[in-house]
């Protein structure tokens, strides 16, 4: 009997034992989405790069990141308010077409000075030119300039833009 009581007290000691002492506590397990991005930058901007931005910020935060736009950076197709959904935006640069401008002069009218100033025309051939038209008289078609010394075919056809006849 008293086997059994002992038996009876360690099963109670054991059960209030089990009861009282706090257990582990199990928490719920959430899948979540991490809401960072990783963004990368490249062409007309100062810091060109990768960078961690959060979901739903605008493309101009993302260029403010990489240290803004360069003075040559060309913003015309670019919506700078748009959400960031690519992960890599370049940026391209300004690219200044130049026209050349042509300033067309009467062969019987120009002076020295500003036949020097027209490419291909060296000071000796100004000179000859002048000359020429002094010989001769004024011209009568730019194809007369053949008759000048020093000017040729490949000479004539860099020429022949620069001047008209009047």
């Amino acid at each position: 009997m008293k086997k059994n009581i002992w038996i009876i007290v360690c099963i109670c000691l054991l059960l209030v034992a089990i009861i009282t002492f706090p257990k582990e506590k199990t928490y719920a397990y959430y899948k979540t989405e991490s809401n960072m991005i990783l963004v990368s930058i490249d062409g007309a901007v100062y810091k060109p790069g990768k960078y961690l931005v959060a979901q739903g910020v605008t493309l101009a935060y993302v260029i403010s990141l990489s240290g803004g736009l360069t003075q040559d950076a060309d913003v015309r197709g670019i919506s700078l308010g748009s959400m960031v959904d690519q992960e890599s935006y370049h940026i391209p640069y300004y690219e200044d077409i130049k026209e050349d401008y042509i300033i067309k002069v009467d062969l019987n009218t120009v002076k020295f000075s500003d036949l020097i100033k027209i490419p291909y025309i060296t000071e000796n051939r100004a000179t000859e030119i002048l000359l020429y038209r002094q010989k001769v008289g004024k011209f009568k078609t730019l194809t007369e300039l053949y008759q000048v010394k020093g000017i040729g075919e490949v000479t004539f056809d860099k020429i022949k833009n620069y001047f008209y006849v009047g």
